[in-house]
């Protein structure tokens, strides 16, 4: 038994100091594996979405609305109990994204491993793919940490400790919370309840964080291959030279563009909803009163950080589309064959599209969309304040 342990940790500690994109799909499923429902799996595995769903429908949902029929007594009442219900539809958003859409995410990445051994098939960049791939490694830890930091230390202590602090019956029909042993029960539910919400939030942010990372690199590489090119084509090389190399770069693009589509296509409708419930609850954080917003910080500290986090991840997306764009232009296209400068110029119309993912398919996921809401907020809670 404790040498079956000690293996499994010198596993997970080897393959944390690996940088390949096999390790990165085991980081991202390490989570969904250990609580039962694998993503790569083919047989979906019932019992923890089960338990997850029940739990989610009966401390949130049930919760709000019987303490909005019975307790509730004003209007700030009412405006307090809209953290639960954001809370509920965040976790709900989540769980049914991993739910319905498990098969489009196993095609997904599947593409996402095609790319990655294009690339290592190539034999070329590959020190600066191991960079690459060593700060998409730091990124999803980071993603882990926070989660585990912020809702596993921060917000279960303070939900199950101070369960009546959070406009909502925390346990319907255990009453009295105030004696023994109905308390330490219902502090056992709403622990349950946590940490299986944070198991189906968390999965599904480090595989979308990965998801855009890794098509990110995809394009960085494609930058430093037509640099690199560029040279080549210069250099009066032999034309199959040329050529394999340009149909090679060629090939990889488009699958490329291919991965990105199929991206927006499947987080889409997903991020949109995220989107508007993060902007509502930052609104409504700095405006109702500091000790009801204090109990519900973590879930700004998480709108905040992931907002930020997929805006970020976004904008080097399309930064780096943006910087192939421009190697593709100045790639030395004049000193080919006619033949190669159709491939040529067939690419750089595809490359000049810029490469936007759009969340419910109007808001562009980049840094500019993250600075305009927080202006925007800034200036609601100015106005509402005055």
């Amino acid at each position: 038994m404790v040498n079956t342990f000690r293996g499994r940790l010198l596993n997970i500690r080897d393959r944390l100091k690996q940088n390949t994109c096999v390790n990165l799909v085991w980081l991202i499923n390490f989570l969904p594996n250990l609580a039962g429902f694998p993503l790569l799996s083919q047989k979906f595995k019932f019992f923890f979405w089960i338990v997850h769903t029940i739990l989610l429908f009966y401390v949130c949902l049930l919760g709000t609305a019987m303490y909005q029929t019975y307790f509730a007594e004003d209007f700030v009442d009412s405006i307090n109990s809209f953290f639960n219900i954001s809370v509920f539809i965040l976790i709900g958003n989540d769980s049914w994204w991993l739910i319905s859409k498990r098969n489009d995410l196993n095609d997904l990445l599947k593409m996402v491993k095609k790319n990655d051994d294009l690339i290592i098939e190539s034999g070329r960049f590959q020190e600066i793919h191991q960079k690459l791939m060593k700060s998409i490694k730091i990124i999803v830890i980071m993603c882990y940490m926070f989660h585990f930091v912020n809702d596993v230390m921060i917000f279960i202590p303070s939900r199950t400790i101070g369960m009546d602090d959070f406009s909502t019956v925390s346990c319907v029909g255990m009453e009295p919370l105030s004696s023994r042993p109905n308390r330490q029960a219902c502090m056992v539910v709403l622990a349950l309840q946590e940490l299986t919400a944070i198991v189906a939030v968390c999965s599904y942010d480090v595989a979308l964080l990965f998801l855009f990372s890794h098509t990110t690199v995809v394009f960085q590489i494609l930058y430093q291959d037509m640099t690199e090119f560029a040279n080549i084509s210069k250099s009066h090389k032999t034309y199959y030279v040329v050529e394999d190399r340009l149909k090679n770069i060629v090939y990889r693009h488009v699958l490329a563009l291919h991965t990105v589509r199929k991206l927006e296509d499947i987080y889409s409708v997903a991020i949109g909803i995220g989107f508007g419930l993060d902007a509502i609850s930052m609104c409504l954080f700095f405006v109702l009163p500091l000790d009801v917003c204090l109990n519900f910080a973590p879930l700004i500290y998480h709108s905040l950080f992931i907002f930020f986090l997929y805006c970020f991840q976004g904008q080097r997306l399309t930064t780096a589309s943006e910087k192939f764009e421009m190697a593709v232009y100045c790639c030395g296209w004049e000193n080919l064959r006619v033949k190669e400068r159709r491939q040529v110029l067939l690419m750089l119309k595809q490359a000049q599209k810029p490469v936007i993912v759009y969340a419910a398919r109007v808001i562009p996921i980049r840094i500019h969309t993250f600075a305009s809401t927080m202006q925007s907020i800034y200036k609601f809670v100015t106005i509402f304040k005055v």
